[in-house]
């Protein structure tokens, strides 16, 4: 069975599944109950549980209204969206990437949230990066605002006599070090593979040379030096990297990582996988921010953003239920399951992170608040300030210029396709970045036009 038709089949199975609750309309009639229906991507048992958590609290404070879960996995999210649309389905919360949010909401097909946002304190209460915002309005929050930090083996490098790698150059000079001369270990864990995992990754590593996928005005700008710097690095970096690497997406490096197969590990949530899976390896692992790059301080601020859809038939249900699940109180319940993917929304969730007692928390120490949350002080987010980035630039700016055309890079990887071709098709770089930038001028058209900008 080949990935079209396995992806085809997992849509199939989660629209027949949802499609007979959609018959029943606007209400349960049995219970009498205005049903909101709740489509996210969680696939993490710990965080569904929180999620029943919640629906029982939301029904002890609103009996007249229920919540329905209906999940996705993150591979197929946005294509379920899309099937439902087409099928004339009606939804009424959904949870996607930013990407995608940020199309739907040029699009007009999400209803905004101002209302729900004053209820939470207003927009000076959220953190930078956490509101989507469109000509003026809130169409989404972002509910795992988190940024990739750099894991390390300090028993590894204190063997070596390598110190916290800072910059870029220091990851690869501790790469090829540890390469050399630790047998049955790699220098680093990274993904080489056609996917978002690398698109994501590789991409970071971009702005920290200075370049970016689109200017201010939505221009595509991959046909630089910058990029083609940074893609040269990228590749150099994978031949440190386990031979397996290039077909890595996100689980692997890991994976590879709690293994000891690697010294180095980006991830946002590394430390809350080892404490599930190997937490003796927490005690010989230190986390720091991002390495800083040769023009740029930076490092992606990712996100899960609920939205509500415009056309929902169960509006007033559906921000209700938006507002609990925002409430500081309801909130932190994420953050200590699993703070490296939900670090903090607003002011008031941080100080009731100063104050938990939570395992999690004390099991990454002082790095939770100082690398981990503080992160966000370099994190760029390309959806919500296109043109942040720039070979002048020390760290990323805040533009506030929404860019939907994002979704042209995620949907295709045509950067990771560059990655491969380099790292592992005997490409040259120039000729890697020009087809790249071909194809992602052409994405970029056919996306502006269908969204009418």
């Amino acid at each position: 069975m080949n990935k079209t038709t396995r992806f085809l089949l997992v849509v199939l199975m989660v629209f027949c599944v949802a499609l007979p609750m959609f018959a029943g309309g606007q209400r349960d009639s049995a219970a009498g109950l205005t049903v909101v229906r709740y489509l996210n991507q969680e696939t993490n048992p710990q965080v569904v549980a929180i999620q029943r958590d919640w629906i029982t609290g939301f029904r002890q404070e609103y009996p007249q209204f229920d919540v329905a879960l209906e999940g996705a996995p993150a591979a197929v999210i946005n294509q379920t969206i899309a099937t439902y649309t087409q099928a004339g389905a009606p939804l009424d919360v959904i949870h996607a990437d930013g990407g995608s949010a940020a199309r739907l909401a040029a699009a007009g097909r999400l209803a905004p949230l101002d209302d729900i946002v004053e209820k939470l304190g207003g927009r000076d209460a959220f953190f930078p990066g956490r509101l989507l915002i469109y000509n003026d309005r809130v169409y989404s929050i972002n509910q795992a605002p988190t940024s990739p930090t750099l894991h390390y083996r300090t028993d590894i490098f204190e063997k070596h006599g390598l110190s916290t790698p800072r910059t870029y150059q220091d990851v690869l000079n501790a790469a090829r070090i540890i390469d050399a001369n630790e047998p049955g270990m790699s220098g680093l864990g990274l993904p080489g593979g056609e996917n978002r995992a690398t698109t994501i990754y590789s991409g970071i590593f971009m702005w920290g040379f200075g370049g970016n996928y689109y200017d201010a005005d939505l221009n595509v700008t991959t046909n630089t030096r910058e990029v083609r710097e940074a893609l040269e690095f990228y590749a150099q970096l994978l031949q440190y990297a386990p031979e397996d690497a290039s077909g890595w997406a996100f689980n692997e490096p890991a994976e590879a990582y709690m293994a000891g197969r690697t010294a180095m590990l980006f991830l946002w949530n590394g430390a809350d996988l080892i404490r599930r899976q190997n937490p003796a390896l927490l005690e010989v692992t230190n986390i720091v921010r991002f390495p800083a790059g040769p023009r740029m301080h930076v490092t992606e601020q990712g996100g899960r953003y609920i939205s509500i859809w415009g056309e929902s038939r169960n509006l007033e249900a559906s921000k209700a239920w938006v507002e609990y699940i925002f409430r500081p109180e309801n909130s932190i319940k994420l953050t200590e399951m699993e703070p490296g993917m939900y670090p903090p929304k607003t002011h008031a969730d941080w100080a009731l992170a100063e104050r938990s007692t939570a395992d999690a928390f004390r099991l990454y120490g002082d790095a939770l608040f100082n690398e981990v949350f503080k992160s966000a002080e370099i994190a760029y987010n390309q959806i919500f300030h296109a043109g942040g980035i720039a070979p002048s630039y020390d760290r990323p700016r805040e533009t506030g210029i929404l860019n939907p055309l994002i979704d042209a890079v995620w949907g295709s990887n045509v950067y990771a396709t560059a990655v491969q071709r380099v790292a592992y098709g005997g490409w040259s770089v120039d000729r890697a970045v020009v087809a790249m930038t071909e194809e992602l001028e052409r994405l970029s058209a056919a996306l502006r036009a269908e969204l009418g900008l």
